[in-house]
């Protein structure tokens, strides 16, 4: 391996580290404002809801927008945690052991995951008409086509490495 890209790919690991703790205190941000919401007094709550006018919020609404929120941050971690992981068994040059189909699979799951809980968050929105709030995420097509294109890129890349390890159980019992 050259150093180029042992280079790229302890910039990679390093990324993925600071977006895992960045995804870690967003969560915990999330985790303590959904606690507030349940907790401060009524008056502090209506004055909360009366904020923004355009829409008929509630508590619980904003709760389990909240908790959506969290899956999605947590989905991210996830991602990000296993995408350090398999970097760092490339960076061994362990490139087709099974922990790496394994990371695999964890990405694709959590991308998917992703893609249907922001599905969800961007309906949830939608019922109460709060437009300025689901522009985080956006949910037009060239969005939805990019989501499709990366869960077929990392499948492909779950095939290709689930072939490579095959191949290469069958080159170790061969020798």
């Amino acid at each position: 391996m050259n150093l180029f890209t042992k280079t790229v790919l302890k910039f990679l690991s390093i990324m993925s580290l600071i977006a895992q703790v960045l995804c870690t205190f967003a969560g915990l941000m999330l985790l303590f404002g959904a606690g507030a919401l349940l907790l401060v007094p009524n008056g502090v709550k209506k004055q909360l809801l009366q904020y923004n006018s355009n829409t008929n919020l509630s508590v619980w609404f904003l709760v389990l927008s909240c908790l959506i929120a969290l899956a999605i941050i947590a989905c991210l971690f996830i991602i990000m945690y296993a995408l350090h992981k398999m970097i760092g068994n490339i960076y061994e040059q362990h490139f087709f052991v099974s922990r790496n189909l394994t990371y695999l699979k964890l990405i694709l799951i959590s991308i998917t995951s992703f893609t249907v809980l922001d599905f969800i968050s961007q309906l949830l929105f939608a019922q109460v008409h709060a437009y300025n709030v689901i522009d985080i995420f956006p949910n037009s097509w060239p969005s939805l086509i990019g989501k499709i294109l990366l869960l077929s890129i990392v499948y492909t890349l779950y095939v290709v490495f689930k072939y490579g390890i095959s191949l290469q159980d069958d080159s170790n019992n061969v020798i």
